[in-house]
């Protein structure tokens, strides 16, 4: 980056005219180059960069993959409420198909449909956990 031939502070090309530190014309008298290291203009504390991370997905698939919930942790909206509404349609269509054509108590008839639908979401979960190049809903790749 130039530098005031007068008091040497670093200025950028837009302060050609005048330098706004000491004030003086023509700060870049004498330099004869034009360009501008802007990599020192560029504020990068308000960057942020989290990743996803394929670990906390599983752990929602097993927790709350009958919700969708995963789905809603890697941003893709559309598809959390979509798996969320296929699995409690389907988890209650069984648990009252179930419950009608048998003569087991309700209450065992909802915690096996339960337990059978958190097994096949940790299923679906370590099929993800291994799925390679997997990139959440603003395109960056799952740590």
């Amino acid at each position: 980056m130039p530098t005031c031939r007068n008091c040497n502070s670093r200025i950028d090309k837009f302060n050609k005219d005048r330098c706004p530190i000491c004030g003086i014309e023509n700060p870049f008298a004498g330099v004869s180059s034009d360009t501008v290291e802007i990599t020192t203009n560029i504020d990068t504390s308000s960057l942020e960069y989290n990743p996803r991370k394929r670990r906390t997905m599983f752990v929602y698939f097993v927790v709350g993959g009958i919700f969708g919930l995963p789905f809603f942790y890697l941003y893709q909206k559309k598809a959390g409420f979509i798996y969320g509404l296929v699995n409690i349609l389907l988890c209650a269509l069984a648990i009252i198909l179930t419950a009608l054509l048998t003569t087991l108590n309700v209450g065992l008839v909802i915690l096996i449909y339960l337990v059978g639908f958190i097994f096949l979401n940790t299923m679906v979960g370590l099929y993800f956990v291994n799925k390679a190049n997997l990139k959440d809903g603003r395109g960056d790749f799952l740590e």
